[in-house]
């Protein structure tokens, strides 16, 4: 028993412990061997989960709300575990750190479930009075129409908006939200035909639902008045304009449901199919690939006069995969805008130069669909929005029979894929002649042009290895796997990761893949449909109007798409592989992202590192990590003072049989000694020891032989003469503890030693196993028989060889202390072996260590045997 703790008995401080049976001590350490272990497991748990937090927030997969959730919950589980655990080792002193667990776990709460607020309480909101200050209560979408018509003066239908406050009003009359929830929780995403089957009960649910009578009327009321207060029969478009929608980071393109050609017996269906749509499979996996929180995304829906369109199409402001460029895309098609963005159409692309207002057509077939100073006149008007909104924009138009342009849509153009996208055009110094869309933009290359004039440089003699070449790059990029072909919905349920989707028309149906997809071809469509807006978002290589697809590649086969060069390769391509760009990290800045960047702060950051700070502390901890690393210091150090606080009876223990100038005694505390030994017997032979850590131990203590005390001088021998008399131990009173005995505690896997060895005090404890987290090699010591130079020249001496041999060395006067842990078994055996060495050549050095150059020939000596003893086979039962 040290001397500390016998002062607090004496002192009251400590109640007087009973002397322990050999059984009962077995008992006391099993009972917190297993609790050290537990805690030690949670601790890897938490760690854990905090690795997979920081991986999370790096970007590199997509995340839910679960995600989040689960990990929070399961560290809050793990990180209550070690304190209690911890209380259970050491005391209710511990239980200083339930406040601020509490603190911190409290504020997690809050962030998980914090409600984004709804701006306004209007129900209906007339295209009159929106803006783009209005988003948050009638979405992106409405208010960008109201702010062309409004603030631009550009014309656009008569309509007007049903809001989010109307869509929470409607879902919390029917307690829509909480079955919806409830559907929502288990859902697992990677599983298609679950996410279908739960998207179709949810639309069902809602379009079954009663709307709430005020809310239905005000809907009826706003509608009669499209039709100027006459009794005429108007047809409107019912579009989605959800919060989140069209906004400069996600696009939604073609994810929610419209309905176009809706009379007025079909307007409140029509209201409840779209909003609805928020639960159409593709908008629940787009919403998860882009981190949105499903309470984060409420529909509103517009309602809008027919357009009775001659002409209709998409144009871009500027190229999507250039948004430097100089051009205005235009796509266009008979009809209306539904046919473009669906990819069924077969529509006409053209570009006109943003400065001369001068159009270009796209192939060789005249064109009557649209003249030159109707084009002009769209380009005109795409570059006003540009400039207005303060970015490239994505438009969606119509002609009208009456002959005037009506603006549907207008939204950024832009996402993270677009960026990735654009640093792979190379550029070209001199375009060739038929790169005529290239010829008047200076300095850079669209992709297309370019994948263009590479299959000119290949018509005479193209590699064999080409399937197809051609069509419109609509996603760059390069991937490989196999093709599958896809024409119904269903087949989109056993869709293998990593194939390359091959498809007739780019419909949008097909994004509910898109995340799994390496590559989508199609026959028909253009860079205007939604799935390929949706493609480039994600990074997914796609080449559209690549006719005579479905007839050419097999299903199965392997083919590596090469979007940029507008080609089919057959098998993999290594070499144009190794050029892909790393995949855009989609959920950065995300709403689901956002919160667990919020939550993390709270979680993985250490504060408190060095556990000799003053501020080592319960009331320190700020987060998560800081209470496992303040639970997982305390307990090791608890687990090393088992031996220290417990008293036993010299009866527990057997002395030690084998060549050893030395007497030791050892205690088994669980399977630390061979079935085979003899329970009876008083001693315990060397061969039946088991643990581990002591074997190794001892293999350093044992491999040299002790040469015995090293010869002393005057001078330090006066040394030894004069600490004696300062020695309370040496008083002739008092038993001595220069004759206390040194007992191994062991089981198979722990050591405790202690030793007294004259005026040298040193404790050594190991624990090893399979998990690296379990694993530690602890070493103190202390003491000496010199005066203070010597004694520090020796913990000099005794530190530097420590370190050499990767432990963490700290000092404090006369004491040194060193610690290995978290690393596999095999090291720390070795480490080991060169604590037992230093254990036993050490001693009584410091009676000699009157200058460097003793301190240098013992350096030698150590440096020269440890080498030879680390090199020496591993013992076999070590």
């Amino acid at each position: 028993m040290s001397l500390f703790w016998r002062l607090k008995e004496w002192l009251g401080l400590e109640e007087k412990r009973p002397v322990l049976s050999a059984a009962e001590l077995k008992v006391a350490f099993r009972r917190q061997y297993r609790e050290f272990r537990s805690l030690l497991t949670a601790n890897n748990n938490a760690l854990e989960l905090m690795a997979e937090i920081d991986q999370a927030l790096a970007g590199g997969r997509p995340f839910s709300m679960a995600f989040v959730r689960g990990h929070c919950t399961a560290l809050g589980a793990n990180v209550l575990k070690m304190i209690n655990l911890l209380v259970a080792l050491g005391g209710e002193r511990y239980g200083r750190l339930r406040p601020p667990f509490a603190r911190i776990t409290g504020e997690l709460e809050e962030i998980m479930t914090r409600e984004p607020k709804l701006a306004g309480d209007d129900f209906i909101l007339p295209l009159a009075a929106l803006d783009r200050h209005r988003a948050d209560e009638a979405g992106e979408k409405m208010a960008n129409l109201g702010e062309i018509r409004n603030r631009i003066g550009l014309p656009t239908p008569e309509g007007f908006v049903i809001t989010a406050a109307a869509t929470r009003h409607f879902f919390a009359a029917s307690n829509l939200q909480v079955e919806i929830n409830r559907r929502l929780t288990s859902l697992n995403p990677d599983r298609l035909a679950e996410v279908y089957a739960v998207s179709a009960a949810i639309e069902r649910l809602i379009v079954e639902a009663p709307l709430p009578a005020d809310l239905e009327a005000q809907i009826l009321e706003h509608h009669a008045r499209l039709a100027g207060g006459k009794k005429r029969a108007i047809l409107v478009a019912m579009r989605s304009s959800a919060l989140g929608e069209d906004s400069s980071r996600s696009s939604f393109a073609g994810m929610y449901r419209s309905r176009l050609q809706v009379d007025a017996a079909s307007l409140l269906t029509a209201y409840k199919e779209i909003v609805a749509g928020k639960y159409r499979p593709q908008a629940m996996i787009y919403r998860l690939q882009r981190g949105f929180r499903h309470q984060d995304v409420i529909m509103c829906v517009g309602c809008l006069t027919m357009v009775d369109g001659a002409v209709s199409g998409v144009m871009y402001s500027r190229p999507p995969e250039d948004l430097r460029g100089r051009w205005v895309e235009i796509t266009a098609a008979p009809g209306l805008a539904d046919q473009v963005v669906s990819g069924r159409a077969a529509a006409r692309r053209y570009r006109v130069s943003r400065e001369l207002l001068t159009a270009q057509q796209q192939g060789d077939t005249p064109d009557e669909l649209l003249s030159e100073e109707r084009l002009a006149e769209l380009a005109g008007i795409a570059v006003r929005l540009e400039e207005h909104f303060g970015s490239p924009q994505d438009i969606e138009w119509s002609l009208g029979r009456d002959g005037r342009i009506y603006l549907l849509q207008s939204r950024p153009l832009g996402g993270a894929g677009l960026s990735g996208a654009a640093s792979e055009v190379s550029p070209v110094d001199s375009p060739g002649p038929a790169a005529e869309s290239v010829a008047q933009t200076p300095g850079r290359a669209t992709h297309e042009a370019a994948g263009k004039a590479a299959l000119r440089d290949e018509s005479t003699s193209p590699p064999a290895d080409i399937l197809l070449r051609g069509g419109n790059c609509v996603a760059p990029g390069v991937a490989a796997g196999p093709v599958y072909p896809v024409q119904r919905e269903e087949d989109l349920l056993q869709f293998p990761r990593g194939a390359v989707l091959l498809a007739a028309h780019p419909l949008p149906e097909w994004a509910v893949v898109l995340p799994r997809a390496a590559a989508v071809l199609s026959e028909t469509g253009e860079s205007a449909a939604h799935l390929a807006t949706v493609a480039r978002e994600f990074g997914v290589p796609a080449i559209f109007g690549l006719q005579g697809a479905l007839a050419k590649l097999e299903p199965g086969s392997e083919v590596t798409v090469d979007a940029t060069g507008l080609r089919v390769h057959a098998g993999r391509r290594q070499e144009l592989l190794n050029q892909v760009p790393p995949p855009p990290k989609l959920m950065i800045g995300s709403p689901v992202h956002e919160v667990l960047r919020h939550a993390a702060a709270l979680i993985t950051p250490l504060n408190l590192i060095d556990p000799a700070s003053p501020f080592f502390r319960p009331e320190n901890c700020r987060t998560l990590h800081d209470i496992t690393r303040y639970c997982h210091e305390k307990a090791v150090a608890e687990m090393f003072a088992f031996g220290a606080r417990q008293g036993f009876a010299a009866g527990a223990a057997k002395q030690l049989v084998d060549q050893s100038p030395f007497t030791w005694w050892v205690i088994d505390l669980e399977d630390g000694f061979a079935p085979e030994h003899d329970p009876q017997e008083s001693f315990i032979r060397l061969e039946h020891i088991r643990s581990a850590p002591m074997l190794a131990l001892w293999r350093g203590m044992t491999a040299f032989p002790w040469q015995g005390p090293p010869p002393v001088n005057l001078r330090g021998f006066g040394s030894i003469l004069f600490r004696s008399t300062m020695n309370p131990d040496l008083e002739p009173a008092v038993r001595s503890n220069l004759n206390a005995r040194s007992y191994f505690l062991i089981s198979r896997n722990f050591c405790n030693l202690s030793i007294r060895l004259g005026y040298h005090f040193a404790l050594v404890e190991s624990h090893i196993s399979e998990l690296l987290t379990e694993n530690y090699v602890s070493f103190q010591f202390k003491g000496g028989a010199a005066d203070d130079r010597r004694r520090l020249l020796r913990l000099d001496l005794i530190g530097e060889v420590l370190s050499r041999h990767d432990f963490r060395v700290a000092r404090k006067e006369d004491a040194l202390t060193a610690r290995l842990e978290k690393v596999e078994a095999p090291f720390l055996l070795e480490r080991l072996k060169v604590l037992g060495y230093l254990l036993i050549h050490t001693r009584q050095i410091d009676m000699v260590m009157a200058d460097r150059a003793m301190v240098a020939h013992y350096r030698q000596k150590i440096n020269r045997e440890l080498t030879s003893l680390l090199a020496q086979p591993v013992v076999k039962n070590v």
